[in-house]
Parts: C-alpha cells; sequence; structure tokens
C-alpha cells in the first residue's frame, strides 16, 4: 500500500550545522498489521512517523500511496492525505481543548464535508470503552480517557493508516495495555503504524517491528511486505466548519481583551492622523463660496493677472493703472453678472492733481489711532489706521436697489448725493466732518442718514448723503483685500461722471452678491473666462498650504506612524497565531490545509477592521476639527477666524478612502499570517516546540 524509496531527511540547525536525520530508507508497507517502529530517542523515528503522516518533506524521496507518488512539496494534495487516509494518535493527545468530547470527534466528519449522526459518535465512543461520554469536557477525562477519545476521533472517519505517537507515554501500566489491545484490534483491517521506544509491548502485540539507529534501519522483522492496493480517496479534501472557524476567532479575540482593546485603540488613533491628514490636503470645493457668504463680503474683485500677480498682495497705497478690459469682456462679465442673479459695476478713481481721492480725502475732524475703534474694526493699530487711511474711493455708478441690498435711507437720486459704505459711516460717527457749515458729530450712522450732511471731497464735488450701504465683513489687523474691494466705495447717480471735473479713471471692476446670487455658477462661469483675477480667493490660499506644510507634513509623520501601526498590527497576528498554535498543528494533523486555516484568521482580523474602522470614523472628525481650528489661527487675519467653519470635511468619500486604506492593511497583515503559518512545522507545534 505504501512503498518509501530512498528517503532521505536533513535538518540544519541555527547555526547552519547539518543532522542526518533518515538516510536511504527503502520501506514497504500493507494494507493492515500492527507496525511498531523502535529506537533510541534522536534515531529518526519520529521524523519518519511524520513524513509517512504527510507533516514533514523528505529532502529527496519517491512516495508512492498505492501506486500513485505522493508529491511531498504539495501542501494542498499532503492535506487531502492527512484527511481522508491518515489517522493521528499523540503522546499528548491534542485534542480540541475548547470542544466536547462529542465535538472533538465530529470534527474529522466535518472537515469532510459528511453528515455527522449522534449514533455514529456514540458507536465510536463506545468502541473505545467510552459510552455515554459524549457532552463531557476535556478537563473532566482522565489521561486514558483523553487517550481514548483521541483514537475515536482518528477512527471516526474510518482511515487505511493509523499513526500512533508514543501513544501510551503519559499512561501507567494498566491503561497502556487497554490501549495496545484496542489498537491490536484495530489492525485487523487497518494499518497500525506505532513509534515508541518500549520493545516489550512491541514483542507482545507487534506484527512487524523496524528498529532504527541514526536514520538507518537496523532491524526490520518483515522486510517483504505485501503491497495489495487499498481504496485511494486524495480527490476529497478538508474544510473546517463554520462554527469551529467562528468560535476560534472570537476566542482568539476574546482570550486577551486587554490586548485587544489597546491593539484596536492604538491603531484606529494612528489611522486616524493619517486620514485626518490625507483629508487636509484637500479643502472642500465650496470653500471659497462659503467663506464669502460667512464673511459678510458683497464684492468680487475683479482684477487682471497681468498686472496683479497671484503671488502679488493688494497695497492700497500703491494702485497703479491697470489696462481696461476689453469691452467683449466686459459684456460677457456683466450677461455672467446676470444670469446669476449678480450685478456688475465699475470701480472708478478719480484724481485730484494727479494723486487720487483717498479716504484721508474726507475733511474729518480727527484721525487717531485710538478712535478708530468700530463694530467693522475691531483691532486697530497705526499700519490698519495707514492703510484705511491711504485706501482709495471708488465710485461707482451702480443704482442700488433697496429691495436687493440693505441699504439704510435710499438710493440716490440725483448727481449731487451719494451712498457710502457703512465702513465710512461708522468713521464719520467716530471722528465727526467738517462740513461747509461747521463741525458734524453724528451720534449714530441713524442720525448720520437722517440728516443727510454734505461731503465735500473737493472744491467741486459736495455730495449729500442719503444712505448707507450695510455692510458685515469685518476690518481685521491686514486685510488689504477688503479695503480695495469695499472699504471705500461710495455709490453716485448715473450721470455724476458726466458733470464732474476731475480727471477718472477706473482701475477695478466688481460683482455685486447677495443671497439670491448663485454664487457656484458664478465662480465657475468666472473661473472659466481664464483671463481674470477673481478676489478674494481663500482656496488658493488653502492650497498653498496644503501643498507645502502638509505635504511636508506627511513626508515626516506618515511613514512613521505607517511603521508603527504596521507593528501593533504584526505583534497582534504574531501573538494570536502563538496562542493558537498548537491548535493550527492539529488541525493541519487532521488534514485543513493553510487556506482553510487562514480563514479563522481572516474572520479575526475582519473583526478587528471592523473595530478599527468604527473607531477611525468616531476619532476623525474631532481631529478635522482640530485642524480645521489650527487654520483658522493660522488665518488669523481673515474672515476665517471668526467663523466656525469646517474648511476641510470628512465626507463620505473621506470614509470610503480610510476604507481603502484599512483594506490594504489588512491585505497586509493577512499576508503576514499566512508567512507566519507556513512557517509553522506541525510536528514541532504539536510537541510544544
Amino acid at each position: 500500500m505504501i512503498s518509501f524509496l530512498n528517503v532521505n531527511k536533513i535538518f540544519t540547525s541555527k547555526s547552519g550545522h547539518k543532522v542526518q536525520a533518515l538516510e536511504g530508507l527503502n520501506l514497504h508497507f500493507s494494507s493492515t498489521g500492527l507496525v511498531f517502529i523502535l529506537g533510541k530517542s534522536g534515531s529518526g523515528k519520529t521524523t519518519l512517523l511524520s513524513i509517512i503522516g504527510g507533516l514533514d518533506i523528505a529532502n529527496s524521496s519517491k512516495i508512492l500511496i498505492d501506486g500513485v507518488e505522493l508529491k511531498r512539496f504539495d501542501d494542498r494534495t499532503c492535506a487531502r492525505y492527512r484527511n481522508t487516509q491518515v489517522g493521528f494518535i499523540f503522546q499528548d493527545y491534542n485534542l480540541m481543548s475548547n470542544l466536547t468530547v462529542y465535538e472533538n470527534i465530529a470534527l474529522p466528519l466535518r472537515m469532510l464535508k459528511q453528515s455527522v449522526h449522534r449514533s455514529t459518535i456514540a458507536k465510536a465512543l463506545e468502541d473505545v470503552g467510552l459510552a455515554g461520554f459524549e457532552q463531557r469536557h476535556l478537563d473532566e477525562l482522565s489521561g486514558g480517557q483523553k487517550q481514548r477519545v483521541a483514537i475515536a476521533r482518528a477512527l471516526i472517519k474510518d482511515p487505511l493508516i493509523v499513526l500512533a505517537d508514543e501513544p501510551t507515554g503519559n499512561l501507567d501500566s494498566e491503561t497502556s495495555i487497554q490501549i495496545f489491545d484496542l489498537l491490536k484490534s484495530l489492525s485487523t483491517h487497518r494499518l497500525v503504524i506505532v513509534v515508541s521506544h518500549d520493545a516489550e509491548y512491541a514483542s507482545h502485540y507487534a506484527d512487524r517491528i523496524i528498529e532504527l539507529s541514526d536514520g538507518k534501519i537496523v532491524h526490520d522483522s518483515m522486510p517483504e511486505a505485501s503491497t495489495e492496493p487499498s481504496l485511494s480517496r486524495l480527490s476529497q479534501r478538508a474544510k473546517l466548519p463554520s462554527f469551529l472557524v467562528f468560535k476560534m476567532s472570537i476566542g482568539n479575540l476574546l482570550h486577551n481583551k486587554l490586548r485587544l482593546a489597546v491593539t484596536t485603540i492604538i491603531v484606529a488613533f494612528l489611522v486616524a492622523i493619517l486620514s485626518a491628514v490625507y483629508t487636509a490636503l484637500y479643502a472642500n470645493a465650496s470653500v471659497t463660496e462659503d467663506l464669502i457668504r460667512l464673511s459678510g463680503m458683497d464684492q468680487l474683485l475683479i482684477t487682471e493677472p497681468s498686472v496683479i500677480r497671484s503671488t502679488q498682495t493688494f497695497d492700497p497705497t500703491k494702485i497703479e493703472d491697470t489696462d481696461h478690459l476689453r469691452p467683449s469682456i466686459l459684456h460677457q462679465l456683466e450677461s455672467i453678472a446676470t444670469q446669476n442673479k449678480a450685478d456688475f459695476m465699475s470701480k472708478t478713481q478719480l484724481m485730484l492733481k494727479d494723486a487720487y481721492l483717498r479716504v484721508e480725502s474726507i475733511p474729518f475732524v480727527n484721525w487717531e489711532v485710538k478712535q478708530l475703534e468700530t463694530v467693522l474694526i475691531p483691532k486697530p493699530n497705526e499700519i490698519l489706521a495707514s492703510q484705511i487711511l491711504k485706501s482709495t474711493l471708488n465710485f461707482s455708478n451702480f443704482s442700488l436697489d433697496q429691495s436687493r441690498i440693505p441699504i439704510l435711507g435710499r438710493t440716490v437720486q440725483s448727481i449731487d448725493e451719494v451712498v457710502v459704505s457703512n465702513y465710512i459711516a461708522e468713521l464719520i460717527v467716530q471722528m465727526g466732518l467738517k462740513t461747509q457749515q461747521g463741525v458734524y458729530v453724528p451720534t449714530t450712522i441713524e442720525q448720520l442718514v437722517q440728516d443727510q450732511p454734505i461731503l465735500t471731497l473737493s472744491p467741486s464735488i459736495h455730495l449729500k448723503i442719503v444712505g448707507v450701504k450695510v455692510q458685515t465683513a469685518v476690518v481685521l489687523r491686514e486685510d488689504p483685500i477688503l479695503l480695495v474691494a469695499s472699504f471705500g466705495d461710495l455709490y453716485v447717480h448715473p450721470d455724476f461722471f458726466q458733470f464732474t471735473s476731475l480727471k477718472k479713471h477706473t482701475v477695478s471692476y466688481g460683482i455685486m452678491i447677495d443671497d439670491q446670487t448663485q454664487l457656484t455658477s458664478l465662480l465657475e462661469a468666472l473661473k472659466a473666462q481664464g483671463n481674470l483675477t477673481v478676489l478674494p480667493r481663500y482656496a488658493d490660499q488653502l492650497n498653498r498650504y496644503t501643498r507645502y506644510e502638509l505635504t511636508f507634513i506627511m513626508a515626516l509623520i506618515v511613514p512613521m506612524i505607517g511603521y508603527f501601526a504596521l507593528i501593533f498590527l504584526g505583534n497582534y497576528v504574531g501573538t494570536s497565531i502563538t496562542y493558537r498554535k498548537k491548535q493550527i498543528g492539529i488541525l493541519r494533523a487532521l488534514g485543513a490545509d493553510i487556506a482553510t486555516i487562514e480563514g479563522i484568521f481572516r474572520i479575526e482580523a475582519f473583526v478587528v477592521g471592523a473595530l478599527i474602522m468604527s473607531l477611525v470614523v468616531w476619532m476623525v472628525p474631532f481631529l478635522i476639527d482640530l485642524l480645521n481650528f489650527a487654520f483658522m489661527v493660522h488665518f488669523l487675519d481673515t474672515y476665517i477666524s471668526y467663523f466656525h467653519y469646517s474648511i476641510f470635511d470628512f465626507g463620505l468619500s473621506h470614509i470610503i478612502e480610510v476604507g481603502l486604506l484599512l483594506l490594504t492593511v489588512f491585505t497586509v497583515l493577512i499576508f503576514t499570517l499566512t508567512y507566519h503559518i507556513n512557517l509553522l512545522d506541525p510536528m514541532d507545534v504539536i510537541r510544544g516546540k
């Protein structure tokens, strides 16, 4: 039935020393009988038994099973051989400690996908003298009873070969005799091979005795064994039953709850940091739109990028002449604004004696820094005071519609009337106004509108203040964009410019927006023009920081975090495999291949991954809030710090990205555990090495 031709096995120690365990063995085994393999410790008898059972690999050999060569390097073929034709009985019983007697005996049948009947298990227990022990737990059994359960487990699948490794090594003499009597009765219709060091039992029970010394056969009582064939069943493949896979997986998880909790929390925190930093590389697509609305700005300033480059900031004291936009472009901009419920306007500056009219041209009673603090100018300083003072006055012939844009008072109706921004109105309230009639110091903006004082800007320009345009955007310490876009705006009658004698010069254009404006499509349409710079551009500022600062951070912390995450996961997997090492060895001996055993750890990894994913999804929004807060502080001189706005958003897309990241991590984890399981020698594991 079994033939060994020129079997050699060489072990290499850690120091590199080679040990010849088996040398040139040629053996033939019959299909029945009780064969004893004797020899001193280190003679090679256990190695031979392992090779016969397909648990070990010979360095060179030709092994035939019923004339069919068993390919020793094919783990799946060896697993099927162990599962269908071999029953193992070990010195230490090697039963599954977390299963009952019934479940231990039924396990080989379930791995063969055969139906399990209680009568079958009861008959197997009766045959080994343990009738009625089905629901016993292993810790309720004596050593002899455990060995009988191991024999019943080996016999339940009706194997062609029973391999027993020192089956009575841990038993007393009386129990040993009972076990050998049982093995002798089994050998009448199957091959039973026993590895033992006891020559007395061998001489009494054996049909054949093979004695080894230094890996060689020194005695064989029946070298010419018959080789009649038996039924081969190598086509079947063992598969662990689902209940055992889940039971072992959950058992691994619950074996050390503290280790599970610590590993899960630490890895989740590391992955959450990675996810948060990754998320921070991309600002919200609507950040510009949202921040414009939140900031209270009601104008988009349009400039020509050929003059004012994106790397420069606006300095209201150094506004230079820009080329006029072509009439065709102006027409397109006006059309875009109208389509998106906004209004296009020109912003014209007037020159008196070759100098632009500025805020300082307004005859205030007093200009002092300490008097500049208003609701819209919360933190004055000398730099801000100078910027405000030098800000150019922008005259717009835009006719304000009181039904759409908040105005205190009314719109202009003649060329000698003006609507001022409430920035200027607040300055007038704070510092007073010199008029031809004397000094005018209103107590509130409402009084200013009611009294309608005269604003004298030059000997020829005397405008009655009939309204104040309400704006809510706050001027921060150094905010030149707002100073250019909105601060010095004056709204006059369309015919005003026909009657002024001052030199006029148009330097920019703007689009007035309100709550009804379709801001998203407006910004997209303006961007599509391709030859415009639309300010403010918060997204550009943010992207500049994300490109340089966050990318640098990513380059530093991602490898480090990934390294520590893999260390924790690798340690967890290694500990889990160590905890289940003996059970892995037993399952391998019963015929389960590596792929089926990996299912245990795949479920475990899936559960751990689900726990980590849940924690990550819970943690990341908090980390994103920290990033948002950090950027609010970072952009202290913009509108961002005045509003709780999520510059970075952990949305559905980022949840998917985190999921993919975890999938990658746990794919590595699966490969890691596969590598570790492949390194396990089943016999070493079973023997506790």
